[in-house]
């Protein structure tokens, strides 16, 4: 087991474009942040299983051999949910100038469990990149921003790897018909509470299954398609009723106020009161 390891760069933030800011592995407890954590984060499992509850929604289970990334700022808990089993979970979180482009480039890994081929490999590059912060040296800071940049470019190709995997094993025709009845299902009802696995009956495929696919086809998510789509009508109603309520506007969408600010802050960069405002 790596304790956790919190880094001190010796105020080499502002030169590093990359850097971690904690590193370790143990056996997982409980953990609640209401308000997320304030850096970029990488879950790996190496042996039992946890659940991800995030924005008090989406559950994510995390199983051994699979990592998660999950941004900074974004509410979550997280827990084992196999009690006669130890969670071994091993964490970096990293913050620098290139943590949101590179973020913006593994768009279609965020905030879902990805099984990883090379995982072993993976994690001796955490396992590497502990001992060499826990020298406290100041050229650990600088070489540890370069074994960063590697592990992302790692699970970048990881992106590509399943991308080209997916799109290689079916036809597109299929996936277009398919798929198109999916889209209809979720533009006909984005206000209610959609369920993944009605989705992917839909389309005539298992939830994982359909889950990848979707990645494939659409380079996001069916949650972050959904809610995408929810903030664009969000904003279609702001424009159109420029006196309707904040409250009024997250009930059509079919999400809880504060969730949904939260949520269009994230997106738009702004608050729906201050877009409102706007000239």
């Amino acid at each position: 087991m790596l304790p956790f390891l919190l880094a001190e760069n010796v105020n080499l933030e502002q030169y590093l474009p990359l850097y971690v800011r904690i590193i370790g592995n143990h056996a997982q407890r409980h953990l609640s942040r209401p308000h997320g954590y304030p850096a970029h984060q990488l879950f790996l499992t190496r042996g039992g299983r946890g659940v991800f509850i995030i924005d008090g929604e989406q559950e994510i289970v995390l199983s051994a051999g699979e990592l998660l990334l999950l941004p900074a700022d974004t509410p979550h808990e997280y827990y084992s949910i196999d009690p006669d089993k130890e969670w071994n979970l091993g964490f970096i979180g990293f913050n620098g100038s290139a943590a949101n482009p590179m973020l913006q480039q593994m768009n279609e890994l965020l905030m879902r469990a990805i099984p990883v081929a090379s995982f072993d490999q993976l994690w001796e590059h955490l396992e590497s990149l502990w001992h060499l912060l826990h020298s406290s040296e100041e050229h650990a800071y600088w070489e540890s921003s370069k074994r960063l940049y590697g592990i992302l470019i790692g699970v970048l190709e990881t992106q590509y790897a399943n991308r080209r995997s997916i799109r290689n094993t079916f036809t597109s025709g299929h996936m277009n018909t398919s798929f198109q009845t999916a889209i209809n299902l979720i533009h006909d009802h984005y206000n209610e509470r959609l369920l993944l696995s009605n989705v992917a009956r839909t389309a005539g495929y298992s939830v994982q299954h359909f889950h990848r696919l979707f990645v494939a086809n659409f380079g996001m998510t069916p949650q972050q398609y959904i809610q995408q789509l929810r903030m664009r009508i969000a904003v279609q109603l702001l424009q159109e009723h420029p006196g309707i309520a904040i409250e009024k506007v997250a009930e059509r969408v079919g999400m809880d106020t504060s969730y949904f600010i939260r949520i269009f802050k994230r997106t738009y960069g702004t608050t729906p009161k201050q877009y409102l405002r706007r000239d």
